[in-house]
């Protein structure tokens, strides 16, 4: 392989990796639109593609072995951990697509879901790409990328892409269980419309304080004309308002449940906000805390009630947040405070 092709090899494996990034963090954030997940499956499929001409460039670096740079021998290291690492994550992916093996994978004694451990340790070894790529980047050519042969070059990848991306659907689609239907997300339907009986996530060190309804309040501050507080009581009776929503976990199950509780907007007025452009913080029991923008606030409900019961301590009793513009972790449980607050002072994500 000469240093043309090596150079364009590696420029769209970097690209492809800019929009597996960009498109999965994004997608572990929002569940929509479906095309940014359609969009990360198929770049997938190319850099899936492109793997054994990357093995070429890879086998060749690795034949000329350690020597005294200290610099070259840590990043032979790196690369070859992050190339275990991206394979492994890739391999986890397909098994969840095609239903392949058990739902839960335990590696190192942590069990969790296919999809679970494929997006954990990309994000892990993000970090271990971006040192790669900055130590033994190939800088292009113009030259590269122009010309009859590379135009059909890269036209070729992006049919075999859309190719395996649509007979890697359709396969997906005849192995699914017919009784856990999937969602554009990948996640797996669990437990729908059956009140309390559908699946719990729970994040390290959370969960652990079980609330008393008795001493319980939810406070309402911040950027507010009129700051005020709930008990459970008070809360419980102005719970009146249902909605059908679908929570989407990122550990691979999404449920849709009639919910009902207070709607987020309703409290907001009554609180009187002073600005315009505001951050919206649901922070729970532990310290926990989620933000949501004004344009996602109409759709948000605090519920205490998931099918008509009472939400139990494992669902976030006595409260919980129903936020359907955003994936599960957004979905706050065991809720205390709402707090409202300038932009330019919060990081909204």
């Amino acid at each position: 392989m000469n240093g043309k092709n090596l150079r364009i090899i590696n420029t769209l494996i970097l690209i492809l990796t800019l929009i597996l990034g960009v498109t999965g963090i994004y997608g572990l954030v929002w569940p929509f639109p479906t095309i940014i997940f359609d969009l990360h499956r198929i770049a997938g499929w190319a850099f899936i593609l492109l793997i054994p001409w990357k093995t070429i460039i890879a086998i060749r670096s690795l034949r000329r072995g350690m020597d005294k740079r200290f610099d070259r021998n840590v990043m032979i290291i790196v690369s070859v951990i992050s190339a275990i690492a991206v394979l492994v994550a890739l391999i986890l992916a397909i098994a969840w697509k095609w239903n392949l093996g058990d739902y839960y994978v335990w590696i190192a004694g942590y069990g969790y879901s296919g999809i679970g451990w494929h997006w954990g340790i990309t994000l892990y070894v993000l970090p271990l790409l971006v040192l790669h790529i900055w130590r033994r980047w190939h800088r292009p050519r113009k030259t590269d990328f122009l010309g009859r042969r590379q135009a059909l070059q890269l036209i070729g990848l992006g049919i075999a892409s859309l190719v395996g991306w649509r007979v890697a659907e359709a396969l997906s689609g005849e192995r699914q269980s017919p009784g856990s239907p999937r969602r554009f997300t990948g996640s797996r339907e669990a437990g729908s419309f059956s009140g309390l009986a559908y699946p719990v996530t729970t994040g390290p060190g959370q969960g652990q304080i079980r609330l008393d309804p008795s001493t319980w309040k939810l406070k309402i501050g911040g950027a507010v004309e009129h700051p005020f507080t709930l008990n459970y009581d008070e809360a419980l009776a102005l719970s009146t308002s249902k909605m059908i929503a679908t929570l989407d976990c990122t550990g691979g199950w999404y449920t849709t449940q009639i919910w009902q509780g207070i709607r987020l907007i309703d409290l907001l007025k009554e609180a009187g906000v002073r600005e315009e452009r505001i951050v919206i913080a649901l922070r729970d029991v532990s310290g926990y805390t989620a933000h949501i923008t004004p344009a996602e606030i109409a759709d948000v409900l605090l519920a205490m009630k998931v099918g008509g019961q009472i939400l139990d301590h494992q669902h976030g009793y006595p409260m919980r947040a129903v936020v359907p513009s955003r994936r599960g972790w957004h979905w706050v449980k065991w809720l205390m405070e709402i707090e409202i607050s300038n932009p330019s002072n919060s990081l909204i994500f």
